[in-house]
């Protein structure tokens, strides 16, 4: 059965966000689409970092190939550059299922500091492409980080062939539920 899994925001946590009510949905779902889901809880979550945050998701993933084809990961604002550049360090040939993007973006509007390395330093574009052969991307028309989001969609399509969603007033689906991501998170997993 395939696994699930989650890379948090930036200062996010297994209790954050929904990601509890996520873990229910699916447990919940008519023959448990995905399973185990784990959410991944990544150190000094307040200040994720290139150095420790992609090696803490690779070693969630594993580097067994069959394992990680029945694999799909959800990535969240910045645990999409996270989980990007753990999927770019994957063994040459290893693949995931899909993953998932929720709320990614290359660049915010107003960055601070410690989000300029996530901004400046892109994964490896081609082994993304090599271990990522379906990429969903979850924007909103209201996102208060990324606010051009048509030219996010641009960016996700160009750079890695993404298929972009885009769910109107989704800000940046920090609510307790996101029946949204649930559905392509589904829709991804069925394909």
């Amino acid at each position: 059965m395939p696994r699930l899994l989650v890379v948090p925001r930036w200062a996010g946590t297994p209790r954050s966000d929904y990601y509890p009510w996520l873990v229910d949905a699916l447990a919940a779902a008519p023959g448990r689409p995905l399973d185990p889901v784990v959410v991944a809880d990544l150190p000094n979550p307040g200040t994720p970092r290139l150095d420790t945050w992609p090696p803490a998701i690779a070693r969630l993933l594993g580097d067994d190939p069959a394992v990680l084809q029945d694999t799909f990961v959800l990535g969240h604002s910045v645990g999409c550059q996270a989980a990007l550049h753990a999927l770019a360090a994957l063994p040459a040939g290893a693949r995931v299922a899909g993953m998932l993007a929720v709320a990614g973006w290359w660049t915010v509007d107003e960055p601070w500091p410690t989000i300029l390395p996530w901004q400046d330093n892109l994964p490896d574009l081609e082994r993304v492409r090599a271990a990522v052969p379906r990429l969903t991307v979850l924007l909103t028309d209201g996102d208060p980080f990324t606010r051009d989001y048509h030219a996010n969609a641009a960016l996700w399509r160009g750079r890695l062939g993404a298929e972009v969603e885009v769910v109107p007033g989704a800000r940046h689906f920090n609510a307790a539920q996101e029946p949204a991501v649930l559905a392509a998170l589904l829709r991804l997993a069925s394909a």
